[in-house]
This record gives C-alpha cells, sequence and structure tokens, in this order.
C-alpha cells in the first residue's frame, strides 16, 4: 500500500457531483493534484459499485470507493473488494416480514457484491420516485409479491416517501437494533430515501475502517458532505466540510464551503490544506 500523507473523503451526490450536471473540471483538476501529493482519495456514496461506475466511469481517478454507505469499500484501482457486511437471512426475512406488515412499500438489495440487484414490494402506492427509480434499474429490479416469500443475505432495504412524511422516523423506530439512515433521493432531490443497514454500518464506520487501514491518523483526514447520510462521516472527521445549499441543521453544525456546481470541493481542500500545512 501507498504511505499517504492525508486523507480526502468526499461525498458524491449532491456534493462533488451536482443533481443535474457534471463535476467541475476544476474540481477534477485538485483530485489529480492530491495523487501528486500522496494524499489518498476517497469517494464515500450510498451507491453501488455498479451505479457509481454508470455514472462517472470506471477509471475515475481516486483511491477508494466507499459504496453503499459503508457496507462495502474497494480498492478503486485494483477493483479489489477488500471489505463488506451483509444482513444475515434471518434479519432479512424478520425485516421484510415487518415492512410487508406496516404497508410499507421497500426495495430490497441482494448481498455484496451484487448489491445493484434487487427486489421490490409495492405495497402502498409510494412516491413516484419509487416507479422511476425501478425503471431506471429495470435490468437489475424484479417485483416482490409474496410476503412469505424466503430471502438469504441482503446488503440494505430501502423505504422511499414523501419529504415530512413521517415514514423515516417511523422505520427508525420499527428497527432500532438496526443503523437506519436517511438521505434525499439523488434522482427527484426530494422524496427521502430510507436505508435499513447491520448496526454499525455508515459512512463513518467506512471511513475509520479505511483510515485506520492506511494508517492515517485522523487529524490528516478531511471529509466533505451535503446531506443526513454523511453526518456519521462528517462527525468523525475532524476537519469537516459542508456545501452550500445543504440542509440548514447541517450548515449550522459544519463549516460551510462553495456550492455543488463549482467550488466546494476545491474551497475546502484549499483549507484543509493550508489549515494543516502536511504538503
Amino acid at each position: 500500500m501507498m504511505d499517504y500523507k492525508a486523507m480526502v473523503i468526499m461525498d458524491l451526490d449532491g456534493t462533488i457531483l451536482p443533481r443535474k450536471g457534471k463535476i467541475d473540471e476544476r474540481d477534477l483538476e485538485v483530485i489529480g493534484m492530491l495523487e501528486k501529493e500522496k494524499v489518498c482519495r476517497v469517494i464515500a456514496t450510498g451507491r453501488s459499485v455498479l451505479s457509481f461506475g454508470r455514472t462517472l466511469g470506471n477509471d475515475f481517478p481516486i483511491d477508494y470507493l466507499i459504496f453503499s454507505s459503508g457496507a462495502g469499500i474497494l480498492n478503486w484501482k485494483t477493483k479489489e473488494l477488500f471489505y463488506s457486511r451483509n444482513l444475515q437471512s434471518n434479519e432479512t426475512q424478520g425485516i421484510a416480514k415487518k415492512l410487508w406488515s406496516e404497508k410499507l412499500s421497500f426495495a430490497l438489495h441482494e448481498p455484496i457484491p451484487d448489491n445493484h440487484k434487487y427486489f421490490y414490494a409495492d405495497i402502498d402506492n409510494t412516491t413516484p420516485d419509487f416507479y422511476f427509480r425501478n425503471e431506471l434499474y429495470s435490468e437489475y429490479a424484479k417485483p416482490l409479491e409474496n410476503p412469505e416469500a424466503e430471502f438469504g443475505e441482503a446488503c440494505q432495504f430501502i423505504i422511499i416517501s414523501k419529504n415530512n412524511s413521517g415514514v423515516h422516523e417511523k422505520v427508525k423506530r420499527m428497527f432500532s437494533g438496526y443503523h437506519v439512515e436517511r438521505t434525499t433521493s439523488p434522482l427527484d432531490g426530494k422524496s427521502v430515501w430510507t436505508e435499513i443497514f447491520p448496526q454499525g454500518i455508515s459512512k463513518g464506520s467506512g471511513s475509520l475502517f479505511l483510515a485506520d487501514k492506511l494508517d492515517i491518523p485522523l487529524s490528516n483526514i478531511m471529509a466533505v458532505g451535503n446531506d443526513y447520510n454523511d453526518i456519521t462521516m462528517l462527525d468523525w472527521a475532524e476537519n469537516s466540510f459542508i456545501v452550500s445549499g445543504s440542509p440548514n441543521e447541517l450548515c449550522k453544525k459544519y463549516q460551510v464551503v462553495g456550492d455543488d456546481e463549482k467550488t466546494g470541493l476545491c474551497d475546502a481542500i484549499y483549507r484543509f490544506k493550508k489549515r494543516m500545512n502536511i504538503w
């Protein structure tokens, strides 16, 4: 493994990748500069490996990919999977039955490394975002019509709801023994995706695992994000930044940099570099 001086962890959607655009050329330049300075470049995303590659290509210039909100970590250059964790079959069975009994539509993703494939249960005529997602990934999505179906391991569950509907809070109460994550839909930019992972799985836990693996001190690590599923990562990192336009409660808690369309990543890295003076 390379002897890195520092680590920069970047969220993808809404942070370095605008919801309706592409990564700014200046951000790409600074990402390239980091490699020359022996700074480890990490993207931490809720996307699967397939979704990430389909969006940015399989040769995007980073070193590691923390995907599915920390459920897996990939050496991006070698494509070696060196960390993954899934829900066990008994857990999957119990969660599915409970969601069905509560009449909550859900997507059930297969275990890593095939977690781009999923089953979906259309129970409660949920939001348009739910159906759009199924159309977008139609080659990987299969309908689930039997609440008594037998399941094996799974990476995660996703429940899509309208903002302020109370569904996320309800699911969080129902499954207190798991890590229940909230993120804003990368598709319509407003629906709430509630994701159920094994306890202890998050972007923060994935970042910690990787930093320990590479022996990079916490003081030499920077994280930048924009949404609720970045909170564990931002709370863990000593140098945390949030791009402007993020939810107000996050902007009040973390140092705000430029927006996701042009200056955010460059601004954060400049401040981190100036503060640490490590390269």
